[in-house]
């Protein structure tokens, strides 16, 4: 009996909804709502909208920090490969020394090496003064001046804390293209020019590691210590040569590394005057040595006269 019952209601059921079709009206019908999907993340974020900043000015010196084993590739795909020489400079270092974390100074003006120059362009108590050298200790660079204009600027790497180089006034005696050191037979050096005989003081071509490294001699890249190399006078020295007839050119080395400190054009970035040396500093240096340099000079032009 209870399965039948079942089957009495379901017709009942059955009959009520068949009674609805017909009476009611029937509605339009709409489609179902697509279901809704979760949002997931993209596989790359959206690229942020561009501002455009106005009257942005660079400084004159920035910063690459180098991030492969290829120094020299990334200061190339940087500057240029017609500006390498000019990088390497302004940081007194060859690409050798540099490695991975190295953070190289990058002059926003590479193409005018000249402008970047310490020195003075002009030194008016030098007027007289044919040829003179001075090299800047604080700055490690030396300065070429013809009758008072200078006429080329470069890097230098003096002695270290241990072997310094003495703040004094040399002048360029023999010369050689290429010799070997007197501390060592295995130092090779290159477009070299004694200042001091005794003590076996020199400048050359040779490494260049950013910073003060030598057994007091003066360092130099290539292509500045051959350009000294020609330009330049030797002493004149008699047939025996036991006695110095003339001096050479004056190569006045001036004023002191600060060892332990941050060097001088590592701070180029946040101030353009880092290594600028003033007026003052430069004329008092060669103040102190001038008489001697006029008299030196006197006798070179009446030996040669004579």
């Amino acid at each position: 009996m209870k399965n039948t019952n079942k089957i009495v209601i379901g017709i009942g059921v059955v009959a009520v909804i068949a009674l609805a079709v017909i009476f009611i009206p029937r509605q339009p019908q709409k489609s179902a709502p697509a279901p809704t999907q979760p949002q997931l993340p993209s596989a790359t974020p959206p690229t942020p909208p561009i501002v455009k900043e106005e009257n942005v000015e660079i400084g004159p010196y920035t910063t690459l920090k180098i991030k492969t084993a290829a120094p020299l590739d990334e200061i190339t795909a940087t500057v240029g490969a017609e500006n390498v020489a000019t990088v390497l400079k302004i940081n007194r270092i060859n690409s050798n020394f540099l490695k991975t974390g190295s953070v190289v100074i990058i002059p926003a003006n590479t193409a005018d090496f000249n402008s970047l120059s310490p020195f003075p362009t002009d030194l008016p108590d030098a007027a007289n003064v044919s040829k003179l050298m001075m090299i800047s200790q604080r700055v490690q660079a030396f300065g070429l001046y013809e009758n008072g204009k200078l006429v080329r600027w470069g890097p230098v790497s003096t002695g270290k804390q241990s072997t310094p180089t003495a703040s004094k006034l040399y002048f360029t005696n023999w010369k050689g293209e290429e010799i070997h050191s007197s501390f060592s037979d295995e130092w090779v050096l290159k477009w070299n020019f004694n200042l001091d005989n005794k003590e076996g003081i020199g400048m050359h071509q040779y490494e260049m590691p950013g910073y003060p490294a030598s057994h007091s001699c003066v360092r130099m890249f290539a292509t500045d210590a051959e350009w000294i190399y020609n330009w330049a006078d030797q002493w004149i020295v008699s047939d025996d040569e036991q006695t110095v007839l003339v001096s050479g050119t004056p190569v006045i080395v001036f004023g002191s590394y600060s060892y332990g400190k941050t060097a001088p054009w590592k701070n180029l970035p946040k101030d353009a005057e880092a290594t600028t040396l003033s007026q003052s500093e430069v004329e008092k240096a060669l103040s102190a040595s001038l008489s001697t340099i006029q008299e030196k000079q006197q006798q070179r032009i009446d030996y040669l006269a004579s």
